[in-house]
């Protein structure tokens, strides 16, 4: 990119959010009261941050990742009340934040998200209040975004291009603090747009195929996507050249893609570190249904911005004031009731409905060697009655295994990962073979998967499963009629006395009854039937306590075992029956 001229760099604020932005905002907050809200929100949080401390250099085992993301959220608050009421009290305390921010030996590099998302926070800050800051603060400021963050990440540039969410992460941030020091260090922000333009595209293939289908699944498609978005922007409101964000595969799609990965109880169909957490409003979410111009993303979140919970709303929420779409804009049916994502992590979900009552069922494909994967190769979740009945326990907090000695991210065969029970495939609803672990290279594959009428997917588990040469593992998923399930599992050429343990997790209240067990959960009552020719013993016993002392309790949680074992013949065949009781 040639050299800029000042008069070819736009004056502040460019980023994100411009002046004429923040002219238009009282209209809108007129406008929509999703807009409104939102508004209120960060006011409310903004109060509560007048009197507090500003924040500290603080670890959190190897991470700062804590003080980083409180900071991205104190500095949009409070910049967005200052700029929203006038009030000076908000302008002070947030110049008071950046400065004691500035003033930290570093951002912590060794751990470079942290250094990432302070860039983020400190860029935004000084953009934002370029205007209302003297001279000696914008010195300040300026001097640490560029030595603690612009210069620091560039001495990492490793960082850059990872193909996993510190891809997006650790671009976003650089990215971020160059457009803001555009006047203040133009060649050294032109060599790092540079370097994002050419590392980007690497997080970009690694997280998006075509489908949306998010590699890292839904929870991570928040932290990763909300900083590719922040990139696109910030090159967008600096009138810049792009880095094929929204032009890639998948990207865009990838809205629909979160959208339908909440079932009909609202919690997240959860897989590998992701937790089941429930549907939320946030920034990247309302950018996607404006940039989409879909109404049926919109639709799954837009009430969502009218019921958000202050203390429990996302740090970038100051933004989506920005980009909540016009409802008059918006255009495009409704979601399908069926869907496949490929990629790294392969998904299928089937559906009846989209009212509480309807069905969810969602299907994990694919295999552990995955980044924030688990050995949940086969695994399902299911809702009916508004209820989940069975569920993905989701990841363990990473300071809590890591505080042992845990290298918790190494991904061979042997890593101690693989011991974690909430990782390995013996807390998922899934098969094992022979009492052991599943072949982290091996991935289970979707041979078919069929919506209305057939509601069908085939997958074949015969990779992570580790079974002998020659043998073979196929799980079937029919949706019968608008409320059974019936999973199947066909496993031939074994060898005679080989086990398989057909495993679920549940929340509900367990009581063996007839030919399997029933279950009760939110007032409601399923019954499971599970039977095998080959079975061997059967059990429901509380996931607590868990296996190891570093496991994280499951309190909450019941699990179902089915243990069958091979004949002569090498066969052995599981069907598992859900339906509602009489």
């Amino acid at each position: 990119m040639a050299p800029l001229h000042a008069a070819e760099i736009p004056p502040h604020p460019r980023l994100l959010v411009t002046a004429s932005d923040w002219v238009k905002l009282p209209a809108r907050m007129a406008a929509q009261l999703e807009v409104a809200a939102v508004i209120k929100i960060c006011i409310y949080r903004a109060d509560q941050t007048l009197d507090a401390d500003t924040l500290s250099y603080e670890l959190t085992g190897r991470r700062m990742l804590s003080v980083s993301r409180n900071a991205v959220e104190r500095v949009l608050d409070l910049s967005t009340a200052w700029k929203v009421t006038g009030d000076r009290r908000y302008l002070e305390r947030c110049r008071r934040e950046i400065l004691s921010l500035c003033a930290f030996k570093d951002w912590h590099p060794e751990h470079h998200l942290d250094t990432a998302e302070m860039q983020a926070a400190v860029a935004i800050g000084y953009d934002w209040l370029h205007a209302d800051l003297s001279e000696a603060d914008r010195k300040t400021i300026s001097a640490a975004l560029l030595e603690k963050g612009l210069k620091a990440t560039l001495a990492e540039k490793r960082v850059l291009g990872r193909d996993n969410n510190w891809n997006q992460v650790c671009n976003g941030g650089m990215v971020l603090s160059a457009v803001a020091l555009l006047d203040i260090a133009p060649t050294l922000a032109l060599s790092a747009l540079a370097e994002a333009r050419a590392h980007i595209p690497i997080g970009l293939e690694a997280g998006y195929p075509p489908d949306g289908a998010y590699s890292e699944g839904a929870g991570y498609w928040g932290y990763g996507t909300i900083y590719s978005i922040l990139t696109a922007e910030a090159l967008r409101t600096a009138q810049l050249p792009g880095a094929g964000i929204t032009e890639h595969p998948g990207f865009l799609e990838s809205g629909s893609f979160v959208a339908l990965a909440y079932g009909n109880s609202g919690l997240m169909f959860n897989y590998g570190d992701n937790g089941e957490s429930k549907r939320s409003a946030t920034a990247a979410i309302a950018w996607m249904s404006r940039e989409n111009r879909s109404a049926a993303i919109w639709s799954a979140f837009g009430k969502g911005f009218l019921e958000i919970d202050p203390n429990r709303a996302e740090s970038f929420l100051a933004l989506a004031a920005f980009w909540i779409p016009d409802p008059k804009d918006m255009k495009g049916a409704g979601l399908p009731l069926h869907y496949v994502g490929t990629g790294k992590s392969p998904i299928a979900i089937h559906r009846t409905g989209f009212a509480k009552n309807d069905l969810f069922l969602g299907i994990k494909a694919g295999k552990a060697k995955v980044n924030h994967g688990h050995m949940d190769a086969g695994s399902f979740v299911l809702d009916l009655m508004g209820q989940r009945w069975v569920s993905d326990l989701g990841h363990q907090e990473y300071h809590s295994l890591e505080k042992t000695g845990m290298n918790l991210f190494s991904m061979t065969r042997d890593s101690p990962r693989w011991t974690v029970f909430r990782l390995n495939q013996t807390s998922h609803n899934t098969l094992t073979y022979n009492s052991r672990p599943h072949d982290i290279n091996g991935a289970a594959r979707i041979i078919s998967s069929s919506g209305p009428p057939v509601n069908e997917t085939l997958l074949d588990m015969a990779a992570p499963l580790g079974l002998p040469e020659g043998a073979s593992a196929i799980r079937s998923f029919v949706i019968d009629g608008k409320s059974t399930v019936i999973v199947t599992d066909t496993l031939k050429c074994l060898k005679p006395g080989d086990t398989i343990d057909w495993h679920m997790m549940t929340r509900a209240k367990v009581m063996e009854s007839g030919k399997g067990f029933s279950l009760s959960l939110g007032g409601e009552k399923l019954l499971l039937e599970i039977a095998s020719p080959q079975e061997r013993n059967r059990s429901a016993r509380a996931a607590d306590p868990p296996p190891s002392d570093f496991d994280k309790a499951n309190p909450e949680f019941t699990r179902i075992n089915l243990k069958v074992q091979a004949g002569a013949d090498g066969e052995c065949r599981i069907r598992a029956v859900f339906q509602p009781a009489d």
